[in-house]
C-alpha cells in the first residue's frame, strides 16, 4: 500500500479493518465547529538547518517520537482537527506534501487544500491548523520546509478508519412516542437501530456504529458534520449508548429527530423525525414540581409567577401553586 520517491521519504496509507471486512465508501466533506476546536496538537522546530524535531504531543489522533529528527507522524483520525505549533517559523515553514512532492498544505506555497473549505486551513504563522479529510489524507505523505526541502523532511502515515456516513443500509427511528403524540413533559423516548450498532462512544470511531443524538427543533446534519454538544439549543448527546431518554420540553409544538453519529459526533445519514405536542400538567402543582416530590420551592413558585405573566396559566391556577407553596414551607 505504499510508494517510496527519489527522496527515500516511504508514504504508508493503512486503513483499518471495519466489521464484516467490507470496504467502504470514502467520507465526504467535514465540516468544522470552529478554530477553537482542536482535537491534537504537535510541537514542532528546526534543529538547525539539518532536521526537523517534534518536541510535544497532544491528544490521541496523532502520535510521533520525541527528541529525535525527522520522526514520521501519524494521524490517527480522519475528520479530526490539527494544530502544528512551528517553533521554527518564520524561518523555516511547514509544508505537507503528496508523494509525487505536491506541495498539499503549505506555509508558504499554494497548497492543493489551502483553499478547501472543508479542510479550513488556517496560518497564523508560528501555528497552523487544518482538519484531515479522507481526501486530504488519501494524498498524505510527507512533511518538509519549504526552504531545505532535502534535509527537513519527515514521512506520514494516516492510520485511521474510513467510514461511511451515507450507508445504502441501515436505520434509527423512534419507538416511542409516535408521530404526531399528545404527551406532557418531561417526554420519555425509546429508540431503535437496524442495520447500526449503537455504543458507547469510548469504543472509537468505528464504521456502521456509533451513538444516537437527539435534535430538538433543529435540523438534521449533513453526513460528516459534527453534531454540536449543546443541549439548551436542543442537541442531546447519549454516548454511553443509551436507546432511552427523557427530556424536559415546554408546552407547544416541537419537532424532534434523532441521528447517529460516529464517537467524534460526525453525523451518519440515519435520522428519524416525529411531530409532538407537549401538553401542560392538567394539575398546575405537578406542571411546576419539577423533582416530583410533591413540594413547591421557592424556585418553583418564581417559575409558577413567569408563567402566569406570560399568559401561561390562569390566576387561580397561580394560587393553587401559592397554596402549595405555603403547605410545603
Amino acid at each position: 500500500m505504499g510508494s517510496e520517491d527519489s527522496s527515500g521519504v516511504t508514504r504508508r496509507i493503512a486503513i483499518k479493518s471495519v466489521a464484516g471486512g467490507a470496504a467502504v465508501a470514502a467520507m465526504g466533506p467535514t465540516a468544522v465547529t470552529g478554530t477553537d476546536h482542536v482535537d491534537a496538537t504537535v510541537d514542532i522546530t528546526n534543529v538547525g538547518a539539518s532536521a526537523w524535531e517534534v518536541t510535544a504531543v497532544s491528544g490521541s489522533d496523532v502520535s510521533a517520537a520525541t527528541g529525535v529528527d525527522n520522526p514520521e507522524i501519524t494521524f490517527n483520525a480522519t475528520g479530526s482537527r490539527y494544530q502544528f505549533n512551528n517553533g521554527g517559523f518564520p524561518n523555516h515553514p511547514l509544508e505537507f506534501r503528496d508523494d509525487s512532492g505536491n506541495a498539499l498544505l503549505s506555509q508558504r506555497n499554494s497548497g492543493t487544500f489551502n483553499g478547501d473549505s472543508a479542510v479550513n486551513w488556517v496560518d497564523d504563522g508560528d501555528t497552523v491548523e487544518f482538519t484531515l479529510t479522507s481526501e486530504l489524507a488519501a494524498e498524505m505523505a510527507e512533511y518538509r520546509c519549504t526552504v531545505h526541502v532535502n534535509a527537513m523532511k519527515g514521512g506520514v502515515t494516516v492510520d485511521a478508519p474510513v467510514v461511511d456516513y451515507t450507508p445504502e443500509m441501515g436505520s434509527v427511528s423512534f419507538t416511542s412516542p409516535n408521530n404526531g403524540a399528545s404527551v406532557t413533559s418531561p417526554v420519555s423516548f425509546d429508540m431503535t437501530a437496524e442495520n447500526f450498532t449503537v455504543e458507547a462512544a469510548s469504543n472509537g470511531v468505528r464504521d456502521g456504529a456509533g451513538h444516537l443524538h437527539i435534535l430538538v427543533d433543529q435540523p438534521a446534519l449533513n453526513p460528516g458534520e459534527v453534531i454540536p454538544n449543546n443541549e439548551p439549543e436542543g442537541y442531546y448527546h447519549y454516548g454511553d449508548g443509551s436507546t432511552s431518554a427523557q427530556i424536559d420540553l415546554e408546552p407547544g409544538e416541537h419537532t424532534v429527530s434523532v441521528q447517529a453519529g460516529d464517537a467524534k459526533h460526525r453525523a451518519y445519514n440515519l435520522t428519524d423525525t416525529i411531530q409532538l405536542t407537549v401538553e401542560p400538567p392538567a394539575d398546575p402543582v405537578s406542571r411546576f414540581d419539577a423533582d416530583g416530590n410533591g413540594n413547591i420551592s421557592i424556585s418553583e413558585l418564581g417559575d409558577a409567577g413567569r408563567a402566569y405573566i406570560d399568559g401561561e396559566i390562569s390566576i387561580s391556577e397561580l394560587a393553587q401553586v401559592g397554596q402549595a407553596y405555603t403547605s410545603s414551607n
